[in-house]
């Protein structure tokens, strides 16, 4: 039969195995666990960041529109400014 010894040494070695996978194994879920973590962080900042890039768009949008009625298109009143006419057409083009 076996010696008694080299069971004892068995049981203890795979008891020391289970100890150290358990803790690697916990580890690398940990590890996973924060970097999904961070991940759905990101998202959600990317998201915030398109809301905040989509109100600016509606704002400047409904500032071109404003001023849209403001727009002196007399080539001959000193009031003329080609830039505004420029994005009005180009306002007008979009729409």
């Amino acid at each position: 039969m076996v010696n008694k010894a080299f069971v004892n040494v068995g049981r203890w070695s795979a008891l020391a195995f289970g100890v150290v996978y358990g803790v690697t194994h916990n580890a690398s879920l940990q590890k996973q666990e924060e970097q999904k973590k961070l991940q759905l962080e990101y998202e959600r900042k990317e998201h915030l960041i398109e809301q905040a890039r989509q109100a600016y768009a509606k704002k400047s949008t409904a500032k071109a529109v404003a001023d849209e009625s403001n727009v002196v298109v007399d080539v001959d009143s000193p009031d003329f400014d080609l830039e505004k006419y420029i994005a009005q057409l180009e306002l007008s083009d979009k729409i």
